[in-house]
């Protein structure tokens, strides 16, 4: 049995507002999910990539400039290289970076998305599914939500699940209402029997690591 990946991100990050020199006003730039990485000389800088809505015209936010390579995390600088979009959505919903960018932006609020992915990677133990979770700081969503909605699973259905801890995180127990966390969630064998059917109903297709599909759900709060 393989590990699946659920990225959670906003359905729409806030957005940049700012003249677009080829609609000639202020229009909406958007994530585009990508990073910009250009090494000069031993120094380096990273840029997110926004596009206006109206034209696709490029605009890029600064990230890093001028560093020492070294100073980056390297799964960080490893995320820059691979455009990994959760990276890219933590850094759009970063107020210091807009301020130091002395970006005007618009906020958003409304829904979320999950990414589903498979994976290569074995699960630990034999009798359990492993699920490892990405999800964005400003996604707050509870545990039985979000398990219940992918796995198409009833509210008796899902609190039966967390009743007889049958969820577990990090060794322990996870709670029905407690907050989706980023990490590696277990559950166990008896429960995971239509995981890959009750997924499927709610996906156009079934994911693999370099696609893009997803599942969008409704009720993200954003802080």
């Amino acid at each position: 049995m393989m590990r699946k990946q659920w990225i959670i991100t906003p359905e729409r990050l806030p957005t940049i507002r700012r003249r677009c020199p080829k609609c000639g006003n202020k229009t909406e730039f958007v994530n585009s999910g990508k990073f910009r990485v250009n090494a000069n000389g031993r120094l380096l800088d990273v840029w997110l990539i926004y596009k206006c809505e109206k034209c696709d015209t490029t605009w890029n936010l600064t990230v890093h400039e001028r560093v020492d390579p070294n100073s980056i995390q390297p799964e960080i600088y490893e995320a820059f290289l691979r455009n990994d979009e959760s990276v890219a959505a933590e850094y759009g919903i970063n107020r210091e970076l807009f301020v130091r960018n002395k970006a005007e932006i618009s906020e958003t609020q409304g829904s979320y998305k999950v990414k589903v992915l498979d994976t290569t990677i074995p699960c630990t133990y034999k009798n359990c599914q492993e699920i490892e979770i990405k999800i964005t700081s400003c996604v707050k969503l509870r545990a039985d939500i979000l398990f219940g909605e992918q796995l198409g699973l009833s509210r008796s259905q899902i609190k039966k699940m967390f009743d007889k801890e049958k969820v577990m995180y990090d060794q322990t127990p996870v709670k029905a209402g407690s907050k989706v966390r980023n990490g590696v969630y277990r559950l166990a064998a008896e429960d995971i029997s239509g995981i890959d059917q009750n997924i499927s109903k709610h996906q156009l297709h079934q994911g693999s690591i370099n696609s893009d599909n997803y599942l969008t759900k409704t009720g993200m709060a954003i802080s």
